[in-house]
């Protein structure tokens, strides 16, 4: 494993931003899931890292101190557009790997769709993006219409239903609750940006560029349901992968995540065409 992450800030659109680093090689990108910030994916992006990558990792508009964006600029595609600007804040061009959770792999989404010349593979694990919420015999019910308390008691399971997601409990809160206190209204406003997400088409363009996606969910995640995972896993032409989990499976097994990011990583590489490129270490 790489040394611990350096915390840094940068300016964006005027405002300050913090931000993580770690690693050495290519550079790669990891956006963090709704009402976290970096800090509590710390492991995760270490383990990327051991991938062969020197990852940034921002606090993303509306978190971690970073200030929301403009309400004409509160959609998907005003989230990537404000990623590419924050990686030209911290002089980073082109990625080896674009990596999102949940929220942050709608983001990476968005982004990679924004500036697909800038990436050379797209990992997204138990990410929104999908409009399905569940699938009836006779009806496809969307996110729009599922109900809020739906989500709050998903939530709430996610973090008391495991040992391991109860280990992880001090580190989610620590991040969860200074978001909740300091800015409420805004993680309202960014839940309904996800409750309404439909990056399907997106994300298939992406794959017919022939940027590899990866697409991972876990199996015990009531947040993002298993409906979606599939929508997005046939718009990228994957099969997918479900790992053992709850929806902050990566928090808790950093090191299957980090496999994931060698993955991709070598996926990218083969879509390259290149004999020589990303250097690919175990972690």
């Amino acid at each position: 494993m790489p040394e611990g992450i350096d915390w840094a800030t940068t300016t964006v659109d005027g405002h300050r931003v913090r931000y993580g680093a770690v690693g050495s090689g290519p550079p790669a990108l990891f956006l963090h899931g709704w009402g976290l910030r970096p800090n509590a994916y710390a492991r995760p992006v270490e383990a990327m890292a051991a991938a062969g990558c020197r990852v940034v990792a921002p606090a993303l508009p509306g978190f971690g101190g970073t200030p929301e964006l403009p309400a004409g600029a509160r959609t998907f595609a005003g989230y990537g557009a404000w990623v590419g600007r924050f990686l030209d804040a911290v002089g980073v061009g082109d990625l080896a790997l674009v990596a999102g959770h949940s929220f942050g792999g709608g983001v990476s989404t968005a982004f990679v769709h924004h500036q697909p010349d800038r990436v050379d593979s797209l990992l997204l694990a138990n990410a929104v993006g999908s409009p399905t919420w569940a699938l009836l015999p006779n009806e496809v019910r969307t996110m729009v219409q599922r109900p809020y308390w739906d989500w709050g008691r998903h939530l709430g399971g996610d973090l008391f239903r495991s040992p391991r997601s109860l280990r992880v409990l001090p580190t989610l809160l620590e991040d969860f609750v200074p978001n909740l206190l300091g800015n409420p209204l805004g993680m309202l406003r960014t839940g309904e940006v996800i409750r309404r997400a439909d990056l399907v088409a997106e994300v298939r363009a992406i794959a017919a560029r022939g940027i590899p996606v990866s697409v991972a969910w876990s199996d015990r995640d009531g947040l993002v349901p298993r409906s979606a995972f599939d929508d997005l896993r046939r718009a990228a032409g994957v099969p997918g992968l479900v790992v053992e989990g709850s929806h902050a499976w990566l928090i808790t097994d950093p090191a299957a995540f980090g496999e994931l990011a060698i993955s991709a990583l070598v996926d990218a590489r083969r879509a390259s065409g290149r004999s020589s490129g990303v250097p690919i270490a175990l972690p």
